[in-house]
């Protein structure tokens, strides 16, 4: 029997990947807007309970690289995977993330 796959984060969180999507597309990074259509959403970091890191890959995947988004706010930082083609996570710092209409239950209104 197969595990099945985690729901894409463009239906956990839709406002999170519209935003990171149009952020990207202006920092001239538009390949990089379309990797984040397609991330999964593999929960929240769990050290504590108010950690703000967003897990998009499984555990282990991520490298020590990231792209701030934080000129302004919103300010989110995405943690690049391990081979630089994709992101492994995200820190959410200043960003509201509404409703989780897909899934997330434990953070159904965002980081408040």
């Amino acid at each position: 029997m197969s595990e099945t796959e985690p729901p894409l984060l463009a239906d956990v969180y839709p406002a999170l990947v519209s935003f990171l999507d149009a952020a990207l597309v202006s920092e001239g990074e538009p390949a990089l807007a379309q990797v984040v259509v397609g991330l999964r959403f593999h929960g929240w970091c769990e050290c504590s309970p108010t950690c703000t890191y967003l897990r998009t890959a499984p555990t282990g995947c991520a490298d020590s690289a990231w792209i701030h988004l934080d000129d302004e706010a919103p300010r989110v930082w995405l943690q690049f995977d391990r081979d630089h083609t994709s992101f492994a996570g995200m820190e959410i710092c200043e960003f509201e993330l509404g409703p989780a209409p897909a899934l997330d239950l434990d953070r159904p209104s965002g980081m408040g």
